[in-house]
């Protein structure tokens, strides 16, 4: 499961930066050295709260530091429905 969700967050994630979604790896740090702004990780947990359906609060979102900690959120909050 951990992949599709990956996959899909990766996704979600080079539309909003405008890159090769095969750019972005779980170690991707979602920092502006790597183009990645605040107004774009709050874009990417809104997406990631329509395409898979769950709610993120702002707590949890200031603990994401890369690409593998959205995914492993998404992951642990869907299995808790």
């Amino acid at each position: 499961m951990t992949e599709l969700i990956f996959k899909k967050v990766a996704e979600i994630l080079s539309e909003i930066i405008d890159r090769d979604p095969e750019d972005i790896g779980l170690d991707t740090a979602l920092t502006t050295g790597n183009g990645i702004m605040a107004i774009d990780v709050a874009k990417l947990v809104i997406e990631c709260e329509k395409k898979f359906k769950i709610t993120i609060h702002d707590e949890d979102v200031h603990t994401f530091t890369t690409v593998n900690d959205v995914v492993e959120h998404v992951e642990r909050t869907r299995s808790e429905r």
